[in-house]
């Protein structure tokens, strides 16, 4: 049996109240389902409202921002912001089926 080339899948969001990191997370999921490496990334400098004041503080914590070697790394790049995942409004079970989607559909054939 042959093994399956690795794809690496960049998931980069935007997120002040942490439901697109949900998204994000929920595509990041579907990648590694679909036995992809991934990266986890935030966009910096979003402002939040004081009632999602500790959300945006544990996001800005637990993510680094996108970089260029991140940009190079990455077979797939899949974006999520405004609650959106590559601008389609979908739930965290379509965010996964898409992460799935997008991991297999990058990965080349097996010759």
């Amino acid at each position: 049996m042959t093994a399956m080339t690795p794809v690496n899948v960049l998931v980069i969001f935007a997120s002040r109240s942490g439901r697109t990191e949900t998204l994000a997370l929920a595509a990041a999921v579907g990648a590694v389902q679909a036995r992809a490496n991934i990266r986890l990334r935030r966009l910096p400098g979003s402002l939040a409202s004081a009632s999602h004041n500790e959300i945006l503080a544990r996001m800005q914590r637990e993510y680094v921002p996108p970089a260029s070697a991140d940009a190079i790394w990455a077979d797939a790049v899949i974006i999520a912001v405004d609650g959106k995942l590559a601008g389609v409004s979908m739930d965290s079970e379509g965010a996964t089926a898409y992460g799935r989607q997008a991991a297999a559909a990058t990965r080349p054939p097996m010759l």
